[in-house]
């Protein structure tokens, strides 16, 4: 009996065994188990006790260094090997590093003869120094430094390696987080090829420092968000502070009327004082301080430790804990019935570790018990502070200037305990608030002058305690400093601002992801400088070349099948597809998969409609597979996946493989013209036989123009209205502006609109239900639409192709095209503030609403089933759904039915909406009925059937 092993080996007179939940199961020729599955190899005649001894090894060897380890050959006991069917990825190296890793350096006698094992690792160059080396670095854990040196003896001699052996990661720090050693070794062969080999170490042992502290970097930030709560308290707090400021109003209110019961219309009558906004200002700059100490101090403890933590943040919390008077301590951290337990200002808290640290009690597990609770909330304590500030001051600035100019805490002892964050020779403010505070004085940095303590001139018009604030918000997240955001409104800076980076700029997030971004940059034609020093001159040098500038650029005749799918939900997953439609698209995802798929025989191919490039994105709209999709011989056959991998070209999930193939089997095939390519010159012919090719601009342009520019007309006063309060600008410049905004960015301005009532949730569905280029399709006249079968194409994502973006240029078409695409994703952004279960989605719930508002939100919460607090609306496998009237949710004229295009819109996947009816009914977030329930929720809805 022959069995075909990984590798090409072919195995005689042994049988091939895998485990079942039943037991072990013997594969006849390797036969009826996928490609790359991993085998226990043995005698026919083994005993059973053996057979299953060593199916048992096998499986614990799996469990611990994965499929691949099995390839190594590992030592089973009782005659048997470990062993991958043919059909696997990756080379031999990745077998033997992966099975080191799983059975520890005692174990390595099981991989076999000690030179077979530094043969696969290193080559047949390899010395007993390497060997040596090697053996070290296992013992010792540094697995990285193992993992680089084998992917790296294609391109170092044994001396080189040893140093590269000799390297050391950061405590607690992994550098090669994903990908194979064959892959990584494949991607430095394509990268130092062209570099001097002099050269090579020096650029390995920089890239590993730069990757180094990245890494370093990333596992700072994780280790400082730690502290912080994993349950979203937001708008328990907000709830909390605003209880607490309505009781000091009232409180104001009765010592200004002189009566314990003022009346309504007293209270309607009364006008604050100036007392009354010098205590507010007061109240925040006191809670800014407070904020900022305590999210310094759980970052300090991040990095140092509990103890010593606290040890360097007690001189700052004692300044802070000074601005809160016990009165004030007290009434914070009064327990108010039906709300969180938590303090309604953070110095209640600062005051507690001060006290603490005072008292010189010691740091066992009890204070932690205390202390970790306190910081665990400072994030949220300083947003929400952030936000009252920013509220504040838009009630003060242009209306209260001169009670803004008066105000002037000291911050003396602050600074004394705290420090600067940023250099104040630095500072020039925030001029929309600062400006108007400051009267006539100059900012800080230009009122300093040189050697001055900057405590002695600061004052609190200069706002700088209100950066460091956002500072220290941004040093939680790993960032130096916030980032400002100029023209974009309150809170002025970023706390957590995007990576910036060109597209195919390789990554420092591994080393796998580093050296296959510099491999991408190789392929598409750039040349490495002549002796660069450090990685980022090589990087600079291969980004510098103008072959990747043209990367970046082309269009792809996306064939009509695939097209369609477009933003389609794979059948059996939670993953969608989406279709790439030019160069750039693919640039991006070679920069976050750290694969090829942005090379030149795939672009090319893409461009001329010869295959289509997909990529899957999750739930979170995070990319974890690509594909390459090409069509069958002959095309009207169908489709075929020719290539898929997940990232570092690691295999994908077997089910998700299987089910995509099925999928895309079941395409059908292009029409004969769907996928033919433009020639770049037309052939000589008769110039009475020529015929004109279609002019999609110059022929269907008017008609459409005129069609879109009626239904523009009809729409727009309503829907530019909605859409500037999402926006904060006039109506004219909000679709411009929208559109800029990317998906978190949009969804964030919706809820802040909704939350502060510029926007109301009924009126942005209505205004986001306008298509006024829909609209114009499909009156458009149809022999047109037939002819340029493009046109569907403006209803989804950009880019565009090249002659419908001349088309959307069009005056006429313009603004109804830009109209539709910010109407579409504004759904969106609808659609994720309801799976978060934003309580704004709840809040306008609890108003009158309307009908097709609340069944699409329903459905979409029902099919994406967010882990959220979901309530059955009606049990499960029923179709009635209760309230008066009563609807049923297979009735095609009903509610639930008309709802469904919404609902793909909003972003769930609605052909699992019968499976989850069928396991769980209709639900939906049980915050959504606390006025009243389902049938209250369901009487406002059906009573404003809009």
């Amino acid at each position: 009996m022959k069995i075909r092993l990984s590798g090409g080996v072919v195995a005689s007179g042994r049988h091939a065994w895998i485990a079942r939940p039943s037991g072990p199961h013997r594969l006849p020729d390797g036969a009826g188990a996928r490609p790359g599955t991993p085998v226990a190899l043995g005698p026919e005649e083994a005993p059973a006790q053996d057979v299953a001894d060593a199916v048992r090894e096998l499986s614990l060897l799996v469990a611990d260094g994965g499929a691949v380890a099995a390839g190594a050959g590992v030592d089973l006991g009782g005659g048997f090997r470990s062993a991958r069917l043919d059909g696997a990825r990756g080379d031999q190296r990745d077998a033997v590093l992966a099975a080191l890793r799983a059975v520890g350096l005692s174990g390595a006698h099981r991989l076999g003869e000690r030179a077979g094992v530094l043969v696969a690792l290193f080559g047949p160059a390899v010395t007993k120094r390497v060997g040596a080396a090697a053996g070290r670095a296992a013992e010792e854990g540094r697995w990285a430094a193992l993992h680089l040196a084998s992917a790296a003896s294609d391109v170092l001699g044994p001396e080189q390696l040893e140093r590269v052996l000799a390297l050391e990661a950061p405590e607690g720090v992994d550098l090669t987080p994903g990908g194979q050693p064959s892959v990584l070794a494949g991607y430095l062969r394509q990268v130092f090829g062209p570099v001097p080999a002099p050269r090579r170490l020096a650029l390995i042992l920089d890239l590993w420092e730069r990757v180094a502290e990245r890494r370093a970097g990333l596992a700072r930030r994780e280790a400082r968000l730690a502290t912080q709560s994993r349950r979203d308290r937001l708008e328990d707090l907000r709830a909390r502070r605003r209880h607490d400021d309505d009781e000091h109003i009232m409180w104001q209110v009765r010592i200004d009327l002189a009566d314990e019961q003022p009346s309504l219309a007293d209270i309607a009558r009364w006008t604050p004082g100036r007392w009354y906004w010098h205590e507010r200002l007061q109240r925040a700059f006191a809670d800014a301080i407070a904020a900022t100490a305590l999210v310094r101090t759980a970052a300090a403890v991040a990095d140092h430790g509990l103890e010593d933590g606290l040890e360097r943040s007690a001189p700052m919390l004692r300044a802070a804990a000074s601005l809160m008077p016990d009165w004030a301590a007290g009434k914070a951290v009064r327990r108010v019935p039906g709300l969180t337990g938590l303090p309604a200002r953070p110095g209640a808290y600062v005051r507690d570790l001060a006290h603490r640290l005072a008292a010189g009690r010691p740091m066992d597990a009890k204070a932690a018990g205390y202390v970790r609770p306190r910081l665990a909330c400072a994030r949220d304590f300083a947003l929400v502070v952030v936000e009252d500030i920013g509220r504040l001051m838009d009630d003060m600035v242009g209306t209260h200037d001169d009670l803004l100019r008066e105000w002037s805490p000291s911050l003396e002892s602050w600074r004394e305990g705290a420090g600067y964050g940023r250099p104040p020779a630095e500072w020039d403010g925030i001029l929309p608030w600062s400006g108007p505070m400051l009267g006539d004085a100059e900012p800080l940095r230009r009122r300093l002058a040189p050697g001055q303590d900057p405590a002695t001139a600061e004052t609190a018009a200069d706002l700088l305690w209100y950066a460091d604030l956002i500072d220290a918000l941004a040093r939680l997240y790993g960032h130096e400093r916030a980032q400002p955001t100029p023209g974009t409104g309150r809170p002025w800076f970023d706390h957590d601002p995007p990576p910036a980076g060109e597209p195919l700029t390789p990554r420092l997030d591994s080393l796998m992801g580093a050296v296959s971004g510099a491999a991408q940059l190789v392929a598409l034609g750039g040349v490495p400088p002549r002796a660069p020093r450090t990685w980022a001159a090589l990087t600079a040098g291969l980004m510098s070349a103008t072959a990747i500038a043209e990367a970046l650029t082309g269009d792809f005749a996306v064939p009509a099948p695939l097209a369609a799918l477009d933003g389609a939900t794979v059948p059996g997953t939670r993953l969608r597809l989406k279709i790439a439609r030019s160069a750039r698209d693919v640039a991006e995802w070679a920069d976050h998969m750290g694969n090829c798929i942005a090379g030149p025989a795939y672009v090319e191919e893409a461009r001329e409609g010869r295959s289509g490039l997909a990529g899957l994105y999750d739930a979170d709209g995070l990319l974890v597979v690509n594909a390459e999709l090409m069509p069958l011989r002959p095309a009207s056959r169908g489709w075929r996946v020719s290539e898929i991998a997940a990232r570092f070209n690691d295999a994908p999930d077997e089910t998700l493989e299987q089910r995509f193939r099925d999928w895309i089997a079941g395409i059908p095939g292009a029409a004969k013209d769907d996928t033919a390519p433009v020639p770049e010159e037309l052939p000589p012919v008769r110039p009475a036989r020529r015929r004109a090719a279609p002019r999609l601009v110059e022929e269907a342009g008017p008609a459409l123009g005129e069609l879109a520019l009626g239904s523009w007309e009809r729409v727009a006063p309503e829907a530019l209205g909605a859409f500037a309060a999402v926006a904060g600008t006039g109506p004219d410049a909000a679709l411009v502006r929208l559109r800029r905004f990317g998906g978190a960015q949009l969804t964030g301005a919706v809820g802040r609109a909704l939350e502060e009532g510029a926007a109301d949730l009924v009126r942005l569905w209505t205004a986001s239900g306008h298509r006024p280029l829909r609209g114009a399709l499909d009156a458009l006249d149809p022999a047109l639409r037939d002819r340029f079968d493009q046109l569907p194409l403006l209803l989804g994502e950009p880019p565009l192709p090249k002659t419908l973006r001349r088309l959307v240029k069009l005056p006429a078409v313009a603004d109804a095209y830009s109209l539709d695409l910010v109407a579409r994703r504004v759904r969106r952004a609808i659609g994720v503030l309801a799976l978060r279960d934003d309580p704004v989605i709840a809040r306008a719930f609890a108003k009158p609403t309307a009908e097709p508002l609340l069944c699409a939100l329903a459905v979409t919460v029902t099919c994406a089933a967010p882990d959220i607090g979901l309530v059955p609306v009606m049990p499960p496998r029923t179709t009635t759904v209760p309230g008066y009237p009563a609807t049923a949710l297979e009735d095609e004229e009903g509610p639930w039915q008309r709802a469904q295009p919404a609902v793909r819109e909003l972003g769930a996947d609605t052909a699992v909406f019968w499976d989850e009816i069928a396991e769980h009914g209709l639900r939906v977030p049980a915050s959504w009925l606390a006025h009243g329930g389902w049938a209250a929720l369901w009487s406002r809805a059906h009573s404003h059937r809009r």
